[in-house]
């Protein structure tokens, strides 16, 4: 059957809107519609009725859910910034290294992949790059560092009840004791970040050897010191990563939000009563007037949807929600590995003699030193 564009956009038009319809109305928020529905109708059937502002509770309850909502997406864009700049150092690391070594066959070899310097580097760099993207994306029960401290300090839960969220130790005769605990519950993905800075200690190491390959005595000579500069990027981007990783919106605030909001539910059925009436006989047995139902599921809805935004935004690395940053660093570095040149250079690399036979660049020099000699009065 023949496709035809608009009736396939159409058609995608459709199940996108299918799919955030079901979005908005999957079981959990159905569950606190019915919570919000039911405390309508126990206030109907007790006769309970008050009255508040009630863009004050609005705004106690969705500026913080919308404030971590807008937090998280920085943190997502800015990992995504630092994720296309740490992918540019270690391709440009890979074609210094595969470019600069004067090994056999040089200049003829520029730009081959297949070279077995180039392989080793690359080899090193997948691995980084797969262990990077393993350590972002391990999930565990600690989903940050706010959460290890709080399991390190002891008697937690009775210290919140007194507003007391100092997590530094009470005595100074057990601070050894609580850092010790607090470095004993390592993030998850931990050993992956270790596996990584040891492929960077290996690419410094190889960053050595392709100064002397390259035929350089010292690390600035030539321009050898951007091998250097690429790999503090590389550290400094990892880090960057793992900040983001470790330290996300408030701990607290996140999960606060979610029991105002299902308490919420729960005792404002009173409210929905006073405030909700019905302008026309629609009186039906045993609920009466159906606008305070119908205002109760509005912010059931509308509250869930905050949330479940909140709560997938909230750790884009893992991979597993709709908005995630999916990292595909080893797939998309192989990729460049197979690149092959456009051509050969016209040039075939006659401009290399004069630094590939060091007699010739002595006699060049001698020449020159003579010819200045005839010439000077």
């Amino acid at each position: 059957m023949t496709s035809y564009p608009g009736r396939a956009s159409a058609r995608h038009h459709a199940r996108r809107l299918l799919r955030a319809t079901v979005y908005c109305f999957n079981v959990h928020t159905i569950l606190l519609c019915l919570l919000a529905c039911s405390s309508c109708f126990a206030a109907q059937m007790l006769g309970l009725k008050y009255n508040v502002e009630f863009s004050l509770l609005a705004l106690g309850i969705t500026f913080p859910v919308t404030f971590n909502i807008t937090q998280a997406f920085t943190r997502r864009e800015r990992a995504l910034m630092t994720i296309a700049e740490i992918k540019a150092s270690i391709i440009a690391l890979y074609w210094q290294h595969r470019d600069w070594a004067q090994d056999e066959g040089f200049p003829q070899s520029l730009g081959n992949n297949r070279r077995p310097w180039a392989v080793e580097f690359a080899n090193v760099a997948m691995e980084f790059l797969t262990q990077l993207q393993a350590f972002m994306a391990t999930t565990g029960g600690y989903e940050s560092l706010s959460e290890v401290r709080l399991e390190a300090k002891k008697r937690t839960t009775l210290r919140l009840l007194v507003n007391d969220t100092t997590l530094r130790p009470d005595l100074e005769s057990i601070t050894a004791s609580f850092i010790q605990r607090e470095e004993s519950i390592h993030l998850p993905g931990y050993e992956h970040l270790l596996a990584a800075y040891r492929c960077l200690s290996q690419i410094s190491a190889m960053n050595e050897y392709l100064t002397m390959k390259a035929k350089y005595l010292r690390g600035g000579e030539g321009g050898m010191s951007r091998t250097a500069q690429y790999l503090r990027y590389c550290i400094a981007q990892m880090e960057q990563l793992r900040m983001i990783k470790i330290y996300r919106t408030p701990f607290m605030l996140r999960y606060c939000c979610s029991v105002l909001i299902h308490l919420g539910a729960l005792t404002l059925g009173p409210y929905f009563q006073h405030v909700a009436v019905c302008d026309f006989d629609s009186e039906f047995a045993y609920i009466g007037c159906p606008a305070p139902y119908l205002m109760a599921c509005i912010y059931g809805v509308i509250c869930m949807l905050l949330l479940n935004v909140q709560a997938a935004s909230e750790m884009p690395f893992d991979m597993t929600g709709i908005d995630d940053v999916f990292l595909e660093l080893t797939n998309e570095f192989g990729d460049i590995l197979e690149l092959s040149p456009l051509g050969p250079i016209n040039d075939s690399g006659r401009c290399f003699d004069i630094i590939k036979d060091p007699k010739t660049t002595a006699a060049a020099a001698a020449a020159t030193a003579g010819q200045a000699g005839v010439l000077a009065p």
